[in-house]
């Protein structure tokens, strides 16, 4: 798998490659807090905490 996603100036950015599936998402940190990426039978999920 090649994965290519431009530089965002400013912007904090999480890539997550999923090797079950094949994929790779791309995720906004949040400016102020924790970003978190939760996993459930194989599928990804973003929460964010302020």
């Amino acid at each position: 798998m090649t994965v290519s996603h431009p530089v965002v100036p400013g912007k904090v950015l999480v890539l997550v490659i999923d090797g079950v599936q094949g994929k790779a998402k791309v995720a906004e940190a949040v400016e102020h807090g924790f970003t978190i990426i939760e996993t459930a039978k194989g599928k990804t999920a973003q929460s964010e905490l302020f």
